[in-house]
Order: C-alpha cells, then sequence, then structure tokens
C-alpha cells in the first residue's frame, strides 16, 4: 500500500488492507516460483518503494530464509516505528534513499518495483540509477509491477501522482533502455478490465471529479475481503492457461520479470 494509502487507513482506523493486495501477493509468488528454486535459499530481498511493507512482509513470510529490506523516501522516524511495531515478526531494514542501501555487504537477491515506476517522471533515469546500485549484481532479479494501459487513466491515478499507465511494449522499452533484459513479462487481473473501463467511461462524463480515497480506505470485513481475494485469484489462475497456447490476455496489471543485461 502507497503511504499516501496507508495514512488513509489510519484515519479511518481500518486494520485491513485491501484484498487486492493479499492476491497480488500470492500471484508474484507464483511467477517467482520457478526462479527462487534456482536460488539460494538465504539472502535479501528489496522492496524499493514498498509504502507500508504489507507485500515485503507477506512474501518473506513464504521464504522465511529471505530477509527483507525495504525502501521508500516517504520513511520517517515514526512511519519506521510504526512499522516496526506493526510488524514486529520480522527484522526488516529501512532506509528511505536507494543510495543509503546497505544489505550488509550482500546484493539483493530480489529488487520489487511494486507499483513504482508510474509515479516517477524519469523512469527510465531512475531504473538506471537502481541498476548500478551496490546492491544489485549479475545475479539480482528485477520483479516489476505496474498499472497497465494509459487509456484506463483515471482520477485514481491522479490521486495517487502516476505519471502514467504501460502496456508490454512501453514497460519493455523502460526496462531495456534501463540496461534489463526481461525474463518474462505479461499481465494479470483480465476479469477487472471492464469494471475499470467502466468507471473511465462515467468519469469522462462528469464535470466534477469523484472524491478518491485510494484502497486504503477498504473496511469490507474478512469474509468479503476473502471472496474478493478468491475472486481474483481465481481470474488470475484461469487466464494463465492462455499462456499455454502463447496467448498473453490483457489485464490490469503489468508485468516483467528480468536481469542486467
Amino acid at each position: 500500500m502507497d503511504i499516501k494509502e496507508l495514512n488513509v487507513n489510519v484515519e479511518k482506523e481500518s486494520t485491513q488492507n485491501h484484498p487486492w493486495e493479499y492476491a497480488r501477493a500470492r500471484v508474484i509468488d507464483c511467477l517467482l516460483r520457478r526462479y527462487i528454486k534456482k536460488k539460494s535459499a538465504d539472502g535479501y530481498v528489496a522492496d524499493v518503494g514498498c509504502g507500508d511493507i504489507f507485500f515485503v512482509h507477506q512474501f518473506v513470510c513464504k521464504h522465511s530464509k529471505l530477509k527483507a529490506a525495504a525502501v521508500d523516501i516517504a520513511f520517517n522516524d515514526d512511519i519506521i516505528a510504526s512499522l516496526k511495531a506493526k510488524y514486529s515478526d520480522q527484522e526488516v531494514l529501512f532506509f528511505n534513499d536507494i543510495q543509503k542501501v546497505d544489505l550488509n555487504g550482500k546484493p539483493a537477491k530480489i529488487v520489487f518495483l511494486m507499483d513504482v515506476l508510474e509515479h516517477i517522471e524519469d523512469d527510465v533515469t531512475f531504473l538506471k540509477t537502481l541498476v548500478n546500485s551496490d546492491f544489485v549484481n549479475g545475479e539480482t532479479l528485477f520483479m516489476i509491477t505496474v498499472p497497465a494501459f494509459n487509456s484506463l487513466y483515471c482520477s485514481h491515478d491522479k490521486w495517487l501522482g502516476h505519471y502514467r499507465r504501460y502496456d508490454r511494449k512501453m514497460l519493455g522499452d523502460c526496462i531495456k533502455s534501463a540496461g534489463l533484459k526481461s525474463e518474462t513479462d505479461g499481465y494479470f487481473f483480465t476479469s477487472i478490465l471492464l469494471p475499470r473501463w467502466l468507471k473511465k467511461m462515467v468519469e469522462s462524463h462528469q464535470k466534477e471529479e469523484t472524491e478518491v480515497t485510494g484502497i486504503g480506505g477498504w473496511n469490507g470485513g474478512k469474509l468479503v475481503s476473502k471472496v474478493y481475494e478468491w475472486i481474483l485469484l481465481a481470474d488470475f489462475y484461469f487466464f494463465r492457461i492462455f499462456r499455454i497456447f502463447g496467448v498473453k490476455m490483457p489485464g490490469l496489471s503489468t508485468y516483467a520479470i528480468c536481469k542486467l543485461q
């Protein structure tokens, strides 16, 4: 969750992350499974632009020999103290600048950029800086997700400070320009493309912008949240079947798994 959305969450006294976040965490774990098996079991993963550290916490919980490093420019002493208290079951390294990241002298096994690049005006320059960081080497794997399709840019994107949304080609060009090569790419969450398109159509006919709170305002209850999570996961596993036949179905999120060229 973005720090901006975390603030909404706190104001509304919600203790629950959005089911989309739970589903995305399981999707990413599934997409990375075969790559993780090829790597040694211990080491650090770095979540850059991590927000409330929910994702990296979930990931490391499933891979207990891995350790987490959380990087976000919005971190301050109060936020770090709050997150340490909330996720006290793990020892997490916190940094508010990628230039200051030190994983005890070791390179990261995986660098996560989970819906981060769309927030950065010059995404290529940022990615080049990250690629040339001391905690990245030739074995480091990059897992990148971004919101899909500029044609779906709406009030939620604007509220979050997104500069753009990406299709596979746009993300591929960005990755290549930064000195990375894609191992695999694609989309996920196909079934929610239609609701987002309808939202975009409705907004295009409205004279005033609607109020936006983001996913930080979610408080749907455990049962409802679980149902939404199951729907999203069923979507992922169903449309993944199409990849067997070489068809990469569109979805609301674009992803790429890549390494240094």
